[in-house]
């Protein structure tokens, strides 16, 4: 018996929330990248809100979804702060929290670049429903004084340095690497499991045609968590009519394609869907994944401006 309860307690380390591997995954780190790098927060010049859901491997039985609700803002132009609140379920486990932000800009070359430096404080309560489970022996020790549920604190750091079309970004959450026990805390043994810490290194680049108003951003970001294979995901979005309109094909290591599409509406009200699919057998038994995000955006300023003149950057970056 203790090992189906150690397998299903294994699921939900791997498959928990927030933001990567054993964090939630996303297809819309580009769109909200603030996600999973607190040092986003303030880069647009705006505040922005976002709700979004993510329904992974569709019709597969206990398949992970994950909603939340993010905010990301600029304050007296170099300070930045953030706000999520996310619910993630896979199967008889949950994870719901959430993290507060912020971040230091520092302008840099007159103005044409920028450095950021974030930190992040999150707390989430993890969840396993053993009524869900079919389990051999119910009085088992195991269950019988264990924990189902339990609460953890963490913390999360990120850099982001930027230009007006140039953007690198690192973001390291689980730096604590809180213990995650539903052992109840039982005698001196190590706990079952913990948070990994993940990393996260990203790179985009506008190349823009304002005589056509169209955007080509190719990006690539490589993603890492404690032992296991480093990830890749890479593509390109194509932006059109002012980025009113935006299209995204993305490969995801080891064999995922993601389509993503975005509308902007009255210049305020952005909409993302997202649709994933494997390239190999595991697609037989899913109809892909699904992503969903709405927001709202405030007005912005141009944070790359001269502060006391009215000259344009000349920066290509």
């Amino acid at each position: 018996m203790r090992k189906h309860l150690i397998l299903l307690i294994s699921l939900f380390i791997f498959c928990g929330t927030s933001e990567a591997q054993q964090d939630p995954l996303f297809a819309q780190y580009n769109s909200n990248a603030f996600l999973i790098n607190p040092a986003i927060s303030g880069s647009k010049g705006n505040h922005s809100i976002n709700l979004f859901h993510r329904w992974q491997w569709v019709m597969f039985p206990g398949a992970p979804q994950t909603f939340g609700l993010s905010y990301q803002g600029n304050v007296k132009d170099l300070h930045g702060i953030g706000a999520l609140i996310f619910g993630d379920v896979t199967g008889p486990t949950s994870r719901w929290g959430g993290k507060v932000s912020y971040a230091f800009h520092i302008p840099l070359a007159q103005r044409k670049m920028r450095l950021s430096i974030g930190l992040a404080a999150r707390v989430a309560h993890n969840t396993i429903r053993t009524d869900m489970v079919q389990l051999i022996d119910p009085n088992d020790v195991a269950i019988t004084n264990g924990d189902n549920g339990v609460t953890s604190a963490d913390a999360e750091f990120g850099v982001f340095f930027y230009t007006k079309n140039l953007s690198i970004g690192f973001a390291a959450p689980n730096l604590i690497q809180t213990k995650i026990d539903f052992g109840n805390g039982a005698g001196n043994r190590d706990p079952i499991g913990h948070g990994y810490r993940h990393y996260f290194l990203s790179l985009g680049y506008k190349f823009r045609m304002p005589e056509k108003k169209i955007i080509v951003e190719p990006s690539l970001m490589v993603k890492y968590v404690q032992g296991t294979i480093p990830q890749v995901d890479g593509g390109v979005t194509v932006s059109v009519l002012d980025e009113q309109i935006a299209f995204g094909l993305f490969y995801r290591s080891p064999a995922f394609l993601s389509f993503q599409c975005k509308f902007l509406f009255d210049k305020k009200v952005p909409v993302l869907l997202g649709f994933d699919v494997a390239l190999n057998n595991f697609q037989q038994h899913s109809l892909g994944s699904t992503e969903l995000m709405i927001g709202y955006e405030f007005p912005s300023t141009d944070l790359f401006s001269p502060k006391e003149t009215g000259e344009e950057p000349d920066g290509e970056l």
